[in-house]
């Protein structure tokens, strides 16, 4: 026996907020370095001298725009709500401090994103780039600018200071020229971009793995003469191959420009972009990086006695959320405890593929720096029913999983809601598999969740399903509600 079951609590509310040290009262700007920045977008005030508005927003209900200035610090969440009322949001312009007048712009009204008011962290506002792939209610945000900065691809330094709707699947940041439509990996040599992607920058051979948080985190990307680096809160690993010489001109976060853009575009909160036309020193990238962590007080590995991996399929990646609250973040900000997490869902996973990646993807990320190594597998399954595995096979990748991760990482697990177009064998399986789970888990994890209990999800409605598969805004904080007594438990 590992564990005590801890089963569904529909009445847990969702109410309070990770507590983290409370960032500076007052602006902490960037530091003087060996150049100067050639653009910066903030929420909040980073250059002593700028005297400009921050941010341009553009209401839905009547398309009225108007400038939002900064207060002593964040742009002012107070002139932000009186103007919003009780329509939405959207980011017309984002301001450059710099100087430079490169300003991010999004003159679409279904294409800006969200200034809205549960996208803040440990008081710091930030914009929600809250795009979404489904054929129901899809979306794509994003913002360019075309006519700079002008960087060289062979020297440069960029800073990302945000928090990922999910860590692993692709993830569209930035990238530069705009318009690109073949984004730059960590290891190509073309373009200049940053993409949080399924084997690189992100799988590194560091151990524990460097992998975003779905919380505030900073993000370096520079390529000078002797390679590429990526960090992430500080810690570095680099890349040998060189940037390609030669000028990129334009920004735009957020966008995939391929074939199919809505299924690649950006879903994260940013709170700073800042690049420089050159490849700084480590010294001076340490400076900006303290200086973009005090905005938000950005909680890192030492500030924090626990770390989560979430795992699973889109229903864990959080498809079908509303204003990037994903049902992963919002366990997080349920909970007092700060805690450190990575969301590891990706888009049409199978158990088959988890079992299969489980010790590179999940066991390396054990960190013993921590109290305690949570894994939240997150009623994954459905996908395998859809292609007509059996609940034996489940059965079977359940238990590869369980007995691939590492030895000190406590395991939640979770039984399988329902798919509304399974067939009947499908769904039979589906119950099969269940069944067993509820029988048997406790040779295997820690906790079971049992999301198929849920009384809401008994039989398919659209009050908690955004289509057949997802859950809308409703279902996400149901199955939050759900995981957060079993993750308190472990916590002790």
């Amino acid at each position: 026996m590992k564990g005590v079951v801890l089963g569904v609590l529909t009445g847990v509310m969702l109410s309070s907020t990770a507590a983290v040290v409370a960032p500076p009262a007052t602006p902490t700007f960037l530091p003087t370095v060996s150049a100067p920045p050639a653009v910066v977008y903030g929420t909040t005030k980073l250059v002593s001298a700028y005297s400009g508005p921050a941010l341009r927003v553009q209401r839905a209900s009547d398309d009225v725009e108007q400038d939002i200035a900064f207060g002593s610090k964040y742009f002012d969440t107070d002139a932000a709500s009186a103007f919003r009322g009780a329509s939405s949001l959207g980011l017309r312009k984002w301001y450059d401090q710099s100087g430079n007048g490169f300003h991010q712009d999004q003159a679409t009204k279904v294409n800006q994103p969200g200034v809205y008011a549960e996208a803040s962290y440990n008081a710091a506002p930030s914009i929600s780039f809250d795009s979404s792939p489904l054929a129901v209610g899809v979306r794509s945000k994003f913002t360019a600018c075309t006519t700079g900065p002008v960087i060289e691809k062979s020297a440069f330094t960029e800073f990302y200071l945000l928090a990922p709707s999910f860590s692993f699947n692709d993830n569209y940041y930035g990238s530069m020229p705009a318009d690109l439509t073949t984004v730059s990996l960590f290891t190509r040599t073309t373009n200049v971009g940053l993409l949080g992607n399924n084997t690189s920058p992100y799988v590194s051979t560091a151990t524990p793995k460097q992998i975003p948080p779905i919380h505030p985190c900073v993000m370096r990307w520079r390529g000078g003469p002797t390679g590429k680096q990526f960090g992430l809160n500080k810690a570095t690993f680099n890349v040998a191959t060189a940037p390609a010489a030669g000028t990129v001109t334009g920004k735009g976060l957020g966008r995939w420009n391929g074939t199919i853009p809505s299924s690649y575009d950006g879903e994260f909160d940013i709170i700073a972009y800042v690049a420089y036309n050159a490849a700084l020193s480590d010294a001076d990238c340490l400076l900006v990086e303290t200086a973009l962590m005090a905005q938000c007080s950005v909680l890192t590995p030492a500030l924090a006695s626990a770390k989560i991996v979430f795992d699973g399929d889109s229903r864990t990646e959080g498809s079908g959320n509303t204003k990037n609250q994903t049902w992963p973040k919002k366990v997080l900000s349920s909970i007092s405890t700060p805690l450190y997490a990575t969301n590891m869902g990706v888009g049409g996973q199978t158990l088959q593929t988890m079992a299969g990646a489980v010790a590179a993807r999940i066991a390396s990320q054990y960190d013993a720096a921590f109290t305690k190594n949570i894994v939240v597998m997150g009623g994954a399954g459905i996908n395998d029913l859809t292609a007509n595995r059996t609940d034996a096979q489940l059965i079977a990748d359940f238990q590869t999983y369980a007995n691939g991760i590492h030895a000190s990482q406590l395991l939640v697990a979770a039984t399988i809601p329902l798919r509304d177009t399974s067939t009947t064998a499908q769904n039979n399986y589906r119950i099969a598999f269940n069944t067993w789970l509820r029988a048997n888990w406790a040779t295997y994890a820690e906790a079971l969740v049992d999301l198929d209990a849920i009384p809401e999800f008994a039989t398919y409605s659209t009050n908690y399903w955004i289509d057949i598969v997802h859950f809308n805004d409703a279902g996400q904080t149901l199955w939050a509600t759900a995981f957060k007594p079993a993750i308190l438990a472990l916590l002790g």
